[in-house]
């Protein structure tokens, strides 16, 4: 769209070649107006370099419309009118893309601004009593402002101290007076107050045509050379469905995806980088856009319409644009999870699982067409294209991606056989799915914490998972789970449970035998960790226990002798108080 804008704009040139002319370029805070003039520009510097090798008589024949003197003036920081009228004078040069425009009649640049900064400096002599301000040379340098092309841009930046209408008022003499072609870069939305009265006072009086930028495409384009084409559409898509149209947005997704791949092995998989893209526009867009959207985390999953009756009529429309653009955007899965950790702040995001991930049969190519095959098949249900085959396909393609789909799709899935009639799949199918749940849980207990936030999971995975118990084999040993938690600070779920069913017979060990041969603990006593293990917060039942079970060790130990017997009384009476 912006090349057709681009087109348009040189037309208005044309046409305007000898007469002043007025132009606003407007659209919303961010989305690359600027980007489009000075890309205009650059477009028109190329066809004057074209031009360098026509013949002299067809180029004075044939002008082009920019052999012009130029000025790009920002409002940022100009407090008023005589300011403003110095900026224009002081970067008014010879049009820097034709050598054979006005270039010897020009002052230089640096002799202007080096004047320009005297506008405040009194001339004074004694011996004549001459006073005279070196403003004189302002008009000196005003008065050159003609035939010029003039851009004012940063109108959302201005100072409260210069008025609009001043400005304007400016613009338009330099129009009707010196025939300048004047552009006005501006965001009609930002003027606030008296400024957006006076602004559309005055812009029926002024304006005479308007480029509206409505896409960020050609910024996304301009600054994303490295990154692959299908990604790079991809983030297009998603400004356009979601009507994201500042830049700076995607400003942050490039960055951020460019920081989680350095991250990675070297050579990624491309599915690998879809995901991390993927991810990253989630978590800016729930970040930035959430509430407006009324979308979060939680949202995504796979949610059938009948469940979404409840939904606001803003989140159903992001649903469906979400869905639109990849229904990538409403599954979740593994990576989505360390993601949300990052964009969260509530948990550090570890890397060393995303290059695991990046490396693992998760991404292997055989997988990564199963999961296309899965996300093709709930695609299908979504837009009424399901065959009598669909719960036959649904239920082969579950199978095999039970363990590379998250329980949030894979509770889907079973819930759409069960709407078919079809209950003994979707039994075997969480007979299958619990199984691969006991295999993460032994591997790691806090595999699925948090699991609820990230879609509707089946009440007999939730069950399975909440009443999961580690046998004894599967556990750290106790030694190992006592110096973790009370020594180094730093244990992990699995050393909390070790210790909690720990029994007797190996606190007794632990007390009189390990602790005194392990050197890790040289420093501390058996009788210090007990103390700490009833000092730290735990189920009130453990305490309990662990009180009455250590009193009886150190009765046991007692019998002993009678030097035990003290010894022992001692530390119980210690254990009770």
């Amino acid at each position: 769209m912006n090349q057709s804008q681009k087109q348009r704009l040189e037309e208005i040139f044309r046409k305007n070649e000898n007469i002043g002319i007025a132009i606003s370029i407007t659209g919303s805070w961010g989305v690359g107006k600027t980007f489009f003039w000075n890309s205009f520009l650059k477009a028109q510097s190329i066809k004057e370099q074209e031009r360098k090798y026509l013949p002299l008589s067809v180029r004075l024949k044939h002008k082009s419309f920019f052999d012009k003197k130029y000025a790009y003036v920002s409002l940022f920081g100009i407090e008023n009118l005589s300011d403003l009228k110095a900026a224009i004078s002081t970067n008014m040069s010879s049009n820097y893309f034709n050598q054979e425009s006005t270039k010897n009649f020009e002052i230089p640049t640096f002799i202007k601004k080096g004047l320009t900064a005297l506008r405040e400096v009194k001339l004074t002599s004694s011996e004549y009593g001459i006073s005279s301000s070196a403003r004189i040379f302002e008009s000196v340098l005003y008065a050159q402002v003609k035939d010029a092309i003039i851009c004012f841009d940063d109108f959302e930046r201005m100072s409260n101290k210069l008025d609009i209408k001043d400005v304007m008022g400016l613009a338009n003499q330099l129009k009707l007076e010196r025939n300048c072609q004047v552009v006005l870069i501006l965001d009609e939305d930002k003027a606030e107050g008296e400024n957006k009265k006076k602004y559309a006072e005055y812009k029926e009086k002024l304006i005479d045509e308007t480029i509206k930028i409505t896409s960020v495409e050609p910024l996304i384009r301009a600054n994303t050379k490295d990154i692959d084409d299908d990604l790079v559409n991809l983030m297009i898509k998603f400004a356009e469905e979601l009507e994201i149209h500042n830049f700076r947005f995607f400003q942050k997704v490039i960055k951020l995806y460019s920081q989680f791949l350095d991250q990675l092995p070297k050579v990624v998989a491309d599915s690998t980088k879809l995901i991390i893209l993927t991810r990253i526009l989630q978590g800016y867009f729930i970040s930035d856009f959430g509430v407006k959207y009324d979308f979060q985390w939680e949202d995504i999953q796979l949610v059938l319409e009948d469940n979404q009756k409840d939904w606001s009529e803003r989140k159903v429309k992001t649903y469906k644009a979400l869905q639109n653009i990849s229904y990538n955007f409403i599954h979740s899965d593994v990576w989505l999870s360390e993601f949300k950790k990052w964009f969260d702040q509530v948990d550090e995001l570890d890397f060393g699982l995303l290059k695991e991930l990046a490396s693992s049969e998760l991404i292997s190519e055989k997988n990564n067409d199963y999961t296309k095959s899965f996300h093709a098949i709930t695609k299908k249900f979504w837009k009424l294209q399901a065959d009598e085959n669909f719960p036959k396909d649904l239920f082969e393609i579950t199978k095999k991606v039970i363990g590379l789909e998250n329980l949030g799709n894979i509770s889907f899935a079973i819930k759409l056989l069960e709407l078919f009639g079809h209950s003994d799949q979707a039994i075997e199918l969480e007979c299958i799915t619990c199984e691969w749940i006991h295999e993460q849980m032994i591997r790691n207990r806090r595999s699925f914490i948090g699991i609820n936030q990230l879609g509707e999971i089946r009440p007999v995975f939730e069950d399975y998972i909440e009443k999961f118990e580690l046998s004894s084999e599967h556990l750290p040993i106790l030694v190992d789970a006592v110096f973790k938690i009370f020594v180094n600070g730093a244990g992990s779920s699995e050393d909390e449970l070790s210790v909690e069913k720990a029994n007797k017979q190996q606190w007794k060990e632990l007390l009189f035998i390990q602790i005194l041969q392990d050197e890790r603990f040289n420093d501390i006593n058996s009788s210090y960790i007990v103390k700490k293990i009833l000092e730290r917060p735990t189920a009130s039942n453990f305490k309990a226990s662990f009180r009455t079970m250590i009193t009886e060790i150190y009765e046991e130990k007692g019998k002993e002798s009678e030097f035990y017997k003290n010894y022992m009384d001692y530390l119980i009476t210690r254990l009770e108080n």
